[in-house]
């Protein structure tokens, strides 16, 4: 029978140890879907932040199973400097840090639900923020057939 889930308060109150052999446990038992609906998490990246906050995430996370936000993001925007022959070097950021960047054309509804996820990973950080954020309506697409009159 399977160990059942404790609420999130409740895990977060074990020491490191015993939160990495729980959720090693629930893991053989349960899917990360059940582990998120279990703690009231709407997105993966909610769980995967909250073990890197608690620095276990390379204890818990298989490799083949680790998280990578915006990985095509990334490897787009590095093979794009190689290609002007820029070479840049990642930088250092300390384990409990993150980078989100976001340069793409998305509809009001999609740009919605990316900072919707976007904030509620924020409301559990405790350090100050540092923001850009520039919006702008995008120019209208034109169809063939406008162009054509």
């Amino acid at each position: 029978m399977p160990e059942k889930m404790m609420p999130l308060d409740e895990f977060l109150e074990l020491t490191t140890d015993e939160q990495v052999e729980k959720l090693k446990r629930w893991k053989m038992d349960y899917t990360l879907k059940d582990i998120r609906e279990a703690w009231n998490f709407k997105h993966s990246a909610q769980y995967y932040m909250l073990l890197k906050k608690l620095r276990i995430y390379e204890r818990v996370v298989n490799k083949s199973d680790k998280f990578y936000p915006a990985q095509e993001q990334l490897l787009n925007r590095q093979n794009a400097s190689e290609e002007l022959g820029w070479r840049s070097q990642p930088a250092k950021l300390p384990s409990d840090s993150f980078d989100y960047h976001l340069n793409t054309t998305l509809s009001g509804a999609e740009l919605a639900d990316k900072l919707e996820r976007l904030a509620h990973f924020l409301k559990g950080e405790r350090k100050n923020i540092a923001i850009k954020l520039s919006l702008g309506a995008a120019e209208p697409e034109t169809s063939e057939e406008e162009s054509e009159e």
